[in-house]
């Protein structure tokens, strides 16, 4: 199938050149003689050759022929004077002198015609290469000698992957160095597994295709450029069309003076992109996006795009660094005893230990052989099944040859249970029993080292780092999710010892960024809050605060008495924050806490913390008495001995009391065997309100039902959570969801509101993507804005979605499918 005379219009696409798509196709004698591929060129815009080249001392030809380079040149310019628009990236193939290849571009009439980019400079527009006339853009791959001025080898500016094997998530994350380069290239594009010959495609696997794009351009955050398809561009005409129909969200993440060169993402499709970034937008749906930078607070924090909104060609999220005691969880200087400056109510105790000061650390713990420092509880610090880093100076009298030094470990064994930090055979060792990384690094006695260790729960990745160096690591690892006490000095079933010295070790709940950890390695000093100082600042401002009110008491109350009277007269409503305002939790979508002070807080409520919290909400919900605390034990720490789990509950119980602190008016009360939670009216969560709603006798409201979408339409009830009690759960929210979404949407059409249509009916598909009924409105929505090709692609995705859930072909065809729900909503 060719291109249906697609035409080049700058302003019809995104004018950056980084920022649009080519189908490259593969430049064979055959090819050349028969002038089959340089006219399908000429014919269509958005195109590209690739081909490869030998040198012998006659010159440089096309392989396996007598075709000069310089032939070839010559038809290349012929097509630039067809279409003075029109912009052609060539790939050449070549091994030998690269000064060889540029010495005939350079005396070939195109060499006027160029355009060359230095490394590390940013692609201009397409406007510019038009009207600067450098429409011809060469890259080269291969083994080269020499560097030349006018080819780009294309590992210097793209990433690249194939599309002949799908690539995991954990393989983005080894192309690391790679990810911040501005342009992407797919090859084997023709060889996606689809189950057939690229000689057989037709419009029944066009969604295969082009959803492989999407998915690509979103797990990388870039828009694929250009895609390689070799003899086969013939049968991909329809890819270029299809793929610019979709609008993108384009921005950066930035800190002073630069972007980032990578910035990870909350988001269950994306794990790591460059600094610049860009996304697909599907139909009507809303895109919430949370990226992170490990050591940085970010702002906004997260973006949230709906069809409806006048989007800027480019959102900026700024970068300001964290301060290095920011979920900071426990920190020893061994100053001559065992105290956790975090905690300094905890106490300690160990065997064979002593404290002794060394000439470059000063007071340090000495841990001989069989020696041990018990720290109690991972829970304590927040590490099961969450990010971590942990840092501290070591020194090794002993390293041993075959076996572990012991830093940091558990003597507990399973998958995923056992923490070992230790030196094995003298390398730098991440393990969580059969889950483990080792570093290439090798270690010397009697020398002091600042070690590292970092785990990011979003990307599954361990790392380790030596005097502030990434040393190494690796992705793709579930989280550590041990509950045995763990030691200093000690490791695997107490068959390891550190033998040596420790200092300054320290302990947080989120991965530091690597120049935070480059300056714990130069021992910077850490501050420390007082907790004291701050409880009685706190309790001060309280007082005078209290005390100026005073006056104003009466008049409050009979504003709030009058309120309550009125809103009683009201069917119910509910407060709708059009952006995240203080006191307030989200459960929709990622879950998200913003306290009084209008603070983002989420990440206090640690991954325990955080199930407790909602475990009890949902509970004092359903039966207005909370939930039982024997439900609480077997439900959240199942498989636990019985007299670990009452320490568990109340040390986790405690945390979440402090962090409940800082809302107005929200507490959790144990009584009668029950934990229960209290709720004021000053304290919002969207789960709540929504399922007030879904409990009205008579139905919602036509201003209710907006009201819910608005609270339902950040994303699934608890994305990213897996506990499996939510389970149950989440499946009777979503079908409350689904139910009254499909009221809406039902009245939207009566009313002839197509925009407001395909955004409602896109949340139900992200709830139920097989629901036939969301399927048709959002089809009609697409036909009344006169987008058919989206209509049709959508249909066509979700017969071979279908075919892959059900095992069978769907019964209707497009107008079959139209023509029966028409008459049924």
């Amino acid at each position: 199938m060719l291109f249906t005379g697609l035409a080049f219009c700058l302003q019809s696409y995104a004018n950056d050149f980084a920022d649009n798509s080519f189908l490259i196709g593969q430049l064979t004698p055959a090819e050349f003689r028969n002038n089959r591929l340089l006219d399908f060129i000429k014919d269509n815009n958005w195109t590209g050759i690739e081909l490869t080249v030998d040198s012998d001392t006659k010159g440089i030809n096309l392989k396996d022929s007598r075709i000069p380079f310089s032939a070839i040149l010559e038809k290349i310019e012929l097509l630039l004077q067809e279409e003075e628009s029109k912009v052609i990236p060539v790939f050449i193939n070549f091994s030998g002198n690269a000064h060889v290849l540029d010495s005939v571009i350079n005396t070939s009439s195109l060499s006027d015609q160029i355009f060359y980019l230095p490394q590390g400079e940013r692609w201009p527009s397409l406007e510019y290469l038009v009207q600067a006339n450098r429409r011809v853009i060469f890259f080269v791959e291969g083994e080269l000698q020499n560097e030349s001025r006018i080819l780009h080898e294309t590992s210097n500016y793209a990433l690249e992957i194939g599309a002949s094997q799908i690539t995991p998530n954990s393989a983005i994350l080894k192309q690391e160095s790679n990810i911040n380069k501005e342009l992407f290239n797919i090859r084997n594009f023709d060889r996606l597994p689809t189950g057939v010959s690229t000689s057989l495609v037709n419009r029944n696997l066009y969604p295969e295709y082009i959803n492989f794009l999407l998915e690509s351009w979103t797990k990388y955050g870039k828009k694929p450029n250009f895609i390689f398809v070799e003899n086969s561009i013939y049968n991909f005409g329809f890819i270029i069309e299809q793929l610019n129909s979709f609008e993108a969200v384009k921005g950066q993440v930035r800190t002073v003076g630069k972007n980032f060169e990578r910035v990870f993402w909350k988001n269950a499709e994306t794990l790591i992109t460059g600094g610049k970034f860009s996304f697909p937008i599907r139909g009507g749906e809303e895109m919430i996006l949370t990226p992170f930078v490990p050591g940085f607070s970010l702002k906004p924090s997260q973006l949230t795009i709906t069809a409806e909104m006048v989007k800027p060609e480019q959102y900026s999220i700024l970068a300001t660094p964290l301060d290095l005691n920011r979920s900071l969880v426990a920190s020893f200087h061994f100053d001559n005893e065992l105290l956790d400056v975090v905690n300094p109510e905890r106490t300690f105790d160990g065997n064979g230990y002593t404290f002794s000061q060394d000439i470059d650390q000063g007071a340090v713990l000495r841990l001989p052989e069989n020696s041990n420092v018990n720290l109690g509880h991972p829970e304590l610090y927040g590490l099961p099944n969450s990010s971590f880093t942990i840092s501290c100076f070591v020194k090794f009298i002993d390293i041993l040859e075959f076996g572990d030094n012991a830093i940091l470990g558990n003597d507990e064994q399973g998958y995923r249970r056992g923490l070992h930090l230790v030196l094995r055979s003298g390398h730098p060792y991440f393990g969580l029993w059969a889950n483990d990384f080792m570093s290439e690094e090798l270690l010397e006695s009697n020398k002091w080292y600042h070690l590292t260790w970092r785990y990011i729960l979003e990307t599954g990745q361990q790392a380790i780092f030596v005097n502030g160096q990434y040393v190494g690591g690796s992705d793709g690892h579930p989280p550590y999710s041990g509950t045995n006490d763990i030691f200093i000095g000690s490791a695997l079933s107490g068959g390891a010892s550190l033998r040596g010295y420790i200092d300054n070790l320290h302990i947080w709940n989120r991965p530091l960024g690597y120049e935070e950890i480059n300056r714990l390695a130069l021992d910077e000093e850490i501050s420390y809050e007082s907790k004291e100082t701050s409880s009685a600042l706190l309790s001060t401002k309280t007082i005078v605060i209290i005390l100026i009110s005073i006056a104003f008491v009466f008049l409050v109350f009979i504003f709030v008495l009058l309120r309550k009277i009125t809103a009683r007269k009201q069917s119910i409503l509910v407060n709708k924050p059009d952006t995240p305002t203080k006191n307030q939790i989200q459960l929709f979508g990622e879950f998200k806490a913003i306290n009084n002070k209008n603070e983002d807080v989420s990440d206090l409520f640690t991954p325990k913390v955080r199930e407790l919290f909602i475990y009890t909400l949902i509970q004092s919900l359903k039966n207005g008495i909370g939930a039982p605390i024997p439900d609480i034990n077997e439900t959240l720490w199942h498989g636990i001995e019985p007299k670990k789990i009452a320490n568990n509950r109340a040390v986790t119980l405690n945390k979440l009391r402090k962090i409940l602190a800082h809302f107005n008016k929200v507490e959790i009360t144990s009584q009668n065997g029950y934990l229960h939670l209290n709720l004021s009216e000053d304290f919002f969560c969207d789960y709540v309100e929504a399922y007030n709603l879904c409990k009205i006798p008579e139905g919602m409201s036509r201003q209710q039902l907006q009201l819910f979408f608005h609270l339902v339409k950040k994303g699934r009830l608890l994305k990213g959570a897996d506990w499996p009690w939510l389970d149950e759960i989440r499946g009777f929210t979503g079908n409350q969801v689904i139910d009254n979404l499909l009221k809406l949407a039902s009245d939207y059409k009566k009313e002839n509101k197509p925009k407001e249509v395909e955004k409602v009916s896109q949340r139900i598909l992200d709830y139920d993507d097989l629901n036939e009924e969301a399927l048709y409105l959002q089809i009609w929505a697409l036909q009344k804005a006169n987008n058919l090709h989206l209509a049709k692609f959508n249909f066509e995705s979700f017969c071979s979605k279908y075919e892959k859930t059900m095992g069978e072909s769907f019964s209707m065809k497009f107008k079959e499918f139209t023509h029966y729900y028409s008459n049924q909503l």
